[in-house]
């Protein structure tokens, strides 16, 4: 039997566009490129193509400014041992005519596809999700590397995620394609409204979610409503001292993740603003995450040594 693939979709696109279809067991998509078009995708998920496509590596999807020498190194050494900096991704394009390229969502992983522009007609501010989640996007996306605060490090765990900023222009698809472990769904959070979810479980959440590490001992009255602030934001903190806080606090969390013992501790997502907000989350998990870069590394040698010596004293 031959793969979908590899017979030539009957769709028509205009000049510039992309259309992505996933297939029907979600561990891939088709990617349909009409001419002179472009997406990003994860260095690595391409599987097979059609000819007249080529493949731009290190590309960023968020806007250069004019930077010296020395910033620029700044850039590469900030994402070399964090993770942060500028975003690089592979620049797929086409030369001529329409083509198509299958992706893979990787080894046991499925692809969930998310219309930014829908979720900012629902009034949803910019989705975060986790770097090693992203799977392709649209040539017009705006995703920039973002630290990680207090309000967010519980689910993320690492020191920086992905931003992808919400479209000015809604009346058009943009996509974002994520993976995830087993099986991706979403969640919608309406203002004043809380989730538990298991550690390392959620993949993508809007920023006005605020998260926190509860005891499973813990738990909130049926009827629990949270507080609500209008244009409730994670805005970054000012002055030296605010921020040298915010890091303590932010460090502090991902202390407590990193020692947590599976199941004692859920991670608690709640929307305190007065817009809905919305969460993506994976069935299962392959291990902690960490974060990228250097200290990513050092982050997780320091989770499983932690684990070990758990296992050896019980």
């Amino acid at each position: 039997m031959r793969h979908p693939f590899f017979n030539m979709t009957q769709l028509v696109l205009r000049l510039g566009e992309c259309n992505f279809q996933l297939l029907e067991t979600r561990d891939g998509l088709i990617v349909t490129m009409g001419p002179d078009a472009a997406f990003f995708d994860r260095p690595g998920s391409s599987v097979s193509r059609w000819p007249g496509t080529k493949t731009l590596p290190l590309q960023s999807p968020h806007p250069l400014p004019p930077r010296s020498a020395l910033r620029r190194e700044a850039a590469l050494a900030m994402r070399v041992l964090f993770g942060g900096g500028d975003v690089k991704f592979n620049l797929v394009k086409t030369l001529a005519k329409q083509r198509e390229i299958l992706l893979s969502a990787g080894d046991g992983n499925v692809a969930e596809k998310i219309d930014l522009s829908e979720l900012a007609r629902d009034g949803a501010p910019a989705l975060q999700f986790l770097q090693p989640a992203f799977l392709c996007a649209s040539r017009h996306a705006v995703i920039r590397a973002a630290p990680c605060g207090a309000g967010e490090i519980s689910w993320t765990r690492a020191p920086f995620v992905y931003r992808a900023e919400a479209p000015q222009d809604v009346s058009r698809p943009m996509i974002l394609c994520l993976s995830g472990r087993t099986m991706v769904w979403q969640e919608r959070l309406e203002p004043g409204e809380s989730r538990d979810f298991a550690l390392g479980l959620v993949i993508a959440a809007t920023v006005n979610i605020e998260s926190k590490l509860r005891p499973t001992s813990q738990c909130h009255p049926d009827d629990y409503k949270a507080e609500i602030v209008a244009d409730a934001s994670l805005a970054p903190a000012r002055g030296l001292r605010a921020r040298l806080k915010a890091f303590g606090a932010a460090n502090k969390i991902l202390f407590d993740s990193i020692r947590a013992r599976e199941g004692f501790f859920v991670c608690e997502l709640t929307n305190h603003s007065d817009k809905p907000a919305f969460v993506f989350v994976q069935m299962n998990r392959s291990g902690f995450y960490g974060g990228s870069g250097l200290v990513g590394l050092l982050i997780r040698l320091l989770s499983t040594l932690s684990r070990s010596l758990r296992l050896s004293v019980n």
